[in-house]
């Protein structure tokens, strides 16, 4: 079945936790941006990819990063046009096209997010044609349709709302804010512990807001909370420091990272070179669940665990299709905490009990909620 229409439909994201309060972050160092992430990423939108095929089914993907106004413009300028026509069923060839065509002004980041919508929304679609949700068109029967989740979020008590006892701590701090921030850090995290008792696992985000020598001297300072990984602890560019990092502290926490990684490539990278003890893409960003599944086999392939980022029906459609040693746990980051907002899509699973169900609905199980992007409507969850 080949593609008859693409459009992108943005939505202005709300301010929230994740933007308005103090998290480690690249621009920790710099006074005038340390306290809100929101003082240097601006204006955030969100975008949602929609196809339509010959048979005028429609359907839709999400993007990554944030920017959606940005990648509408991509889409209206190129995209749209190399993509009208193409057959939705070969993902593979579409999508090594989308990215060498757009790699002079891409590479990464804008552009794959863009193409991750496009892929997602053609699986979608598929799913739809066949009368089946996404995750048993990629695995067949059985696909794994209930994963245990952690949680991820700077409020512990919300951990009962949910019934999880695991968690993912945002640090709030970095190298700049020297002794001091190092305590504030360590309380977060002897919060959480308390919270969570003795099994419950507790990871650290930073972010990319550390260095080499400060994340040697915080976990020395935290090993007697019991971490289980330090998440993106240097910038997703510098393989070397985080290949040192996994080397001076194998057997004392694990390292992780991919989240802003967006190609096969930088995975390569990262993987190959000895960089991390576990890999998170995150399906929005890194190429949808075409890019994923490549992705996964050079984890499995090299005896790591992929745990993606991010949340969301799509993410949890591909986690299903995974075995357990490859994938324990499914990430739930609380974009609602704090007042009421709504989403881009009308369904967001969420896990009571600690468990996370795949929908079973045609392809992901969601539609379009069209009341977000009418004029007037408000802002909706931030989720990047």
């Amino acid at each position: 079945m080949r593609l008859r229409g693409l459009d992108c439909h943005v939505a202005p994201m709300a301010p929230s936790w994740l933007t308005e309060t103090v998290i480690a972050n690249p621009m920790s160092g710099y006074p005038e941006y340390w306290q809100r992430r929101s003082s240097w990423f601006r204006a955030m939108s969100a975008a949602v990819i929609e196809v339509e095929l010959e048979d005028g089914t429609r359907e839709f993907g999400f993007c990554g990063g944030g920017k959606g106004s940005a990648i509408a413009a991509a889409v209206d300028e190129q995209l749209r046009s190399l993509v009208v026509g193409r057959d939705a069923g070969d993902l593979e060839t579409l999508q090594e096209q989308l990215y060498r065509a757009s790699i002079f002004y891409g590479r990464g980041g804008l552009t794959q997010a863009a193409l991750s919508g496009i892929d997602l929304a053609c699986w979608d679609a598929r799913g739809e044609q066949a009368g089946v949700p996404v995750a048993r068109l990629l695995a067949g029967e059985p696909a794994r349709a209930a994963r245990a989740v952690y949680y991820t979020g700077n409020d512990p008590a919300a951990l009962a709302e949910f019934g999880i006892r695991d968690m993912k701590v945002a640090v709030p701090y970095g190298p700049a804010h020297g002794e001091e921030g190092m305590r504030a850090n360590e309380a977060a995290v002897a919060q959480a512990r308390e919270v969570l008792g003795a099994d419950g696992f507790l990871s650290l985000n930073i972010y990319m807001a550390w260095s080499v020598s400060y994340t040697l001297r915080m976990v020395e300072r935290l090993q007697k909370y019991r971490l289980n990984w330090i998440e993106e602890p240097v910038l997703p560019d510098d393989y070397a420091s985080y290949a040192e990092l996994r080397r001076r502290l194998a057997g004392s926490v694990r390292i992780s990272g991919g989240e802003h990684e967006y190609t096969y490539a930088g995975f390569e990278r990262l993987i190959g070179e000895g960089c991390v003890d576990l890999v998170q893409p995150d399906i929005y960003r890194a190429g949808g669940i075409t890019g994923l599944r490549r992705i996964a086999g050079l984890a499995q392939r090299a005896g790591i665990q992929l745990i993606c980022h991010g949340t969301g029906s799509a993410t949890y459609h591909f986690l299903a299709t995974l075995p357990p040693q490859t994938t324990p746990y499914a990430e739930f980051l609380d974009i609602y905490r704090g007042e009421a907002k709504t989403w881009v899509l009308t369904d967001d699973p969420r896990p009571p009990g600690g468990i996370l169900t795949v929908p079973t609905a045609p392809g992901f199980g969601y539609d379009l909620n069209a009341a977000v992007f009418t004029p007037g409507a408000p802002s909706v969850a931030t989720i990047w």
